[in-house]
């Protein structure tokens, strides 16, 4: 058919049927994609992270947190208090879980009280310390008991890297505090990871990307008293500063949990698109990597 409509049309005028007929198939593949996977599902109570600590002591490549090239960076301690003061009161005290992160949260010398305020703040819910676990073997004996005391359970990245897992499961059975590896996985098993890359040129489709993205509504962050949807966008300007780049956010990429909504006012705000967005491939196919440590090259995160 191609054969015979480029035999009988004018050049000029198969040229724009080409071109019309790829607009269509491109229309039809995102089409594709958004009807055939779900809508975002609004929360019933919420799950958010925090980092504790920007840096990290374990450099992994292409890190999605950009902890790898982050100035060390620590969370004010009262800004904590505050910030969790006033999520607990938008939620009414209840959260399906809690991740204290980084970077590495063991990093922090105030994880103890950390730990504390949390628990105070959220009475009801799972709490975790997300940690690769290079430092728990080293952790103290009021460390673990702040873990029981509060019901904080700690997960484990499954990275290929050689931590004491003994003793740390022998400080975990004395004080029985609850320690898993991350993910659902074992031990060292995590050695790929899926990349989403950044788009420099901010000209992503919002909407697709949104909807093909396995953070959005899922890795909600804590951050500065602002609430984001995902991780990059929270963190990516640790990006910015170390390549000087430019990757806008604005007040429309995120929630100030001190302006007055309520807890379904931001349910329903955290399904929605936000404008960063179209910094992000994630409706195109990820790339696969092996694990290892960063050459804080810009390519890692492209």
């Amino acid at each position: 058919m191609k054969k015979f409509l480029k035999s009988m049309l004018p050049s000029a005028v198969y040229e724009f049927l080409k071109r019309t007929d790829k607009k269509v198939q491109v229309v039809k593949s995102k089409a594709k994609i958004l009807f055939s996977i779900p809508l975002k599902k609004k929360l019933n109570k919420i799950k958010f992270e925090i980092h504790l600590t920007e840096h990290c002591n374990l450099n992994c490549k292409s890190c999605n947190n950009f902890s790898c090239i982050a100035d060390p960076e620590f969370i004010d301690v009262e800004e904590f208090r505050r910030d969790f003061t006033r999520m607990a009161e938008i939620f009414n005290h209840e959260c399906e879980r809690i991740y204290l992160l980084g970077g590495e949260p063991l990093l922090h010398p105030d994880i103890i009280t950390l730990i504390k305020i949390a628990r105070e703040c959220f009475t009801s819910g799972n709490i975790f310390i997300f940690t690769n676990g290079i430092l728990l073997p080293k952790k103290e004996a009021d460390f673990w008991q702040a873990c029981h005391d509060n019901k904080i359970g700690i997960l484990i990245s499954a990275y290929p890297i050689k931590i004491d897992i003994d003793t740390i499961r022998e400080k975990a059975k004395i004080f029985s505090v609850n320690v898993n590896w991350a993910r659902g996985l074992n031990e060292h098993e995590h050695k790929q990871f899926s990349i989403t890359g950044l788009n420099l040129a901010g000209n992503g489709d919002v909407k697709l990307n949104f909807a093909t993205c396995g953070s959005a509504n899922y890795c909600i962050t804590l951050k500065h008293g602002k609430l984001f949807t995902c991780v990059p966008a929270a963190h990516v300007h640790h990006f910015n500063k170390y390549f000087h780049k430019n990757i806008n956010i604005t007040p429309a990429d995120y929630i100030n949990i001190y302006e007055d909504y309520n807890a379904e006012y931001i349910f329903q705000k955290l399904i929605e698109p936000i404008p960063a967005c179209r910094y992000c491939k994630t409706s195109e196919t990820p790339r696969v990597i092996e694990w290892g440590q960063t050459q804080k090259e810009i390519s890692e995160w492209l």
